[in-house]
């Protein structure tokens, strides 16, 4: 038995959630929330390279991430003795726009991640970054996502009414 969370579900009425294939594009998608997952081949060297530019990565996560808006979650990962990776992301909308989105917004974060890094990668502003990128999905098996009605912008919302009211009970117990 677990005691973490509420045993009730995340969609409205209770109802179990459709997961299906993006109507536009590659990936899973259920309600709001949307996952595609890559696969490549690392150059040799490239998780080194990866690695030693790690903590810029990750500060440059979260300014590239609020200009963008619409990522729940991003990960990066090396498999397979550092001759794969993985990324692996969570996010609002269709694969569409969100390509676009996360190109026309991020791209100098994307080339930082991943030029040197991943074999054959043709550069975030490269026309042909899409296509090039959508050889490269790997489509889930499965995949879950706990609240599929809540976008970023529903959760961001959610915190501040939470921390507001929280506020206003401290402020009533003295």
């Amino acid at each position: 038995m677990t005691t973490q969370g509420s045993a009730k579900s995340a969609t409205p009425g209770g109802a179990t959630p459709t997961v299906a294939r993006q109507p536009d594009g590659l990936g899973k998608r259920v309600g709001e929330v949307a996952e595609i997952t890559v696969l490549f081949d690392a150059k040799p060297g490239g998780a080194e390279r990866f690695h030693q530019n790690a903590a810029k990565i990750q500060e440059d996560a979260f300014q590239y991430e609020k200009v963008v808006g619409t990522v729940h979650d991003f990960r990066v990962t090396f498999i397979n003795n550092d001759t794969q990776v993985i990324g692996a992301v969570t996010y609002d909308g269709d694969f569409k726009p969100y390509m676009a989105d996360i190109f026309a917004n991020a791209a100098p974060w994307f080339d930082e991640m991943f030029e040197g890094v991943v074999e054959g990668w043709p550069g975030a502003t490269s026309p042909n970054i899409v296509d090039w990128l959508a050889t490269k999905i790997v489509e889930a098996d499965m995949w879950y996502a706990s609240n599929p009605t809540m976008t970023v912008e529903d959760t961001a919302k959610a915190q501040k009414v939470t921390q507001a009211f929280n506020t206003l009970l401290d402020t009533a117990a003295g």
